[in-house]
């Protein structure tokens, strides 16, 4: 997403399919986990579930409508995915219902049962999707229309701003774990980690980071193509290859020809998907927003993403609210001594806060 996502899998030819499939499910794990919290399969007393469709151009998406128990018209969030093919989260949708908002979960393009592929799409074309969710809430009398936000995890964190600078339909937006930074960025946040989780020296970690970032800026500009080649094929017998060699992406075994490298040029990845800048997009943003993070992630670089939001938020943003949980990793679940333990009791009770101090629950 890694990151309830981040990149997607690209049906490509040759290695490049591999490739972007192996990003893929970095990402989709942490989201996986974020919506398998609380079982989904029972629906509390206090909520009523409706089965939904929509479209988004000619693209059916499938999802379930949770309402609170009492009559509306309600406030309205619309839950965006992590990355990978996620199916959608109950276990939020209920949670926000029973505080009296009504709560769109849906399965993204190409899982369960909607249509479409997320694959052969940028990931921020899915923000067009959320926003086809919102275009359907419109046609309820049930819901408030004018009381309608998002809420995204990870890549949903990148995708809950972008919707919001899209369209006016939407009110608010709650971002966990959306990374202040551009995925290119953040992946490589991630490998690294992933290094020093190895035991390689920092001054090995720093070098590998530098080489991955000079041939993903290579492969996205075409620039410097020859620089890079000649400083991969060096870092061939540095003591820490091996282990980047076989971190999941496998991309730099994969670079032997010039066909490997113009291969690798053509994905969306390096195209489009690694460079995207979220801050111009904050900038943008001109409603609340809640933003949290938990201090132990190791997925997204949250001292970098805390200081890109304060730095939109300092110019003109007072409806930006930032919030870091310490002991909380990725999906805001507790770090302790044993390992990971229970869902963060202060993010859903933050969250519950802001949403009265902006009156969107109940009176």
């Amino acid at each position: 997403m890694p990151h309830g996502r981040l990149i997607l899998n690209r049906v490509l030819s040759g290695w490049e399919t591999n490739y972007m499939r192996r990003l893929a499910c970095l990402l989709a794990f942490a989201a996986c986990v974020a919506c398998s919290a609380a079982p989904s399969n029972s629906s509390p007393k206090s909520v009523r579930e409706v089965p939904v469709h929509f479209f988004n151009r000619d693209v059916r998406l499938a999802g379930t409508l949770v309402l609170p128990a009492a009559p509306g018209p309600h406030a309205a969030v619309v839950l965006l995915h992590g990355s990978g093919p996620q199916k959608r989260d109950l276990f939020m949708a209920r949670w926000f219902a029973e505080q009296g908002i009504a709560a769109l979960a849906y399965d993204k393009r190409g899982v369960g049962e909607s249509a479409g592929d997320f694959n052969q799409v940028p990931f921020m074309f899915l923000a067009d999707d959320g926003l086809a969710a919102i275009s359907f809430l419109h046609t309820r009398t049930d819901i408030d229309r004018h009381k309608i936000g998002v809420w995204g995890l990870s890549q949903g964190g990148w995708l809950g701003p972008l919707a919001a600078a899209r369209s006016s339909d939407v009110a608010f937006v709650i971002s966990v774990s959306g990374p202040g930074v551009s995925p290119g960025d953040q992946m490589i946040f991630y490998y690294a980690n992933e290094l020093r989780s190895r035991g390689l020296s920092e001054g090995d970690v720093q070098e590998a980071s530098r080489l991955r970032h000079e041939v993903w800026w290579c492969l996205h500009s075409g620039e410097g193509i020859d620089q890079a080649k000649a400083d991969l094929d060096r870092s061939r017998n540095a003591p820490w290859y091996n282990q980047v060699k076989d971190q999941q992406d496998s991309l730099f075994e994969r670079l032997q020809t010039p066909a490997d490298w113009e291969k690798a040029r053509s994905s969306l990845w390096f195209q489009k998907e690694m460079v995207y800048d979220p801050v111009p997009i904050l900038q943008s943003v001109a409603v609340p927003a809640l933003f949290m993070f938990g201090a132990e992630d190791r997925l997204v670089p949250v001292k970098d993403s805390v200081d890109a939001i304060k730095g939109v938020s300092a110019a003109d943003k007072e409806g930006f609210t930032i919030v870091v949980f310490p002991h909380a990793d990725h999906t805001l679940h507790l770090v302790t001594a044993e390992g990971r333990g229970a869902l963060s009791p202060e993010y859903l009770q933050q969250m519950h806060e802001w949403l009265a101090r902006h009156r969107l629950l109940p009176k």
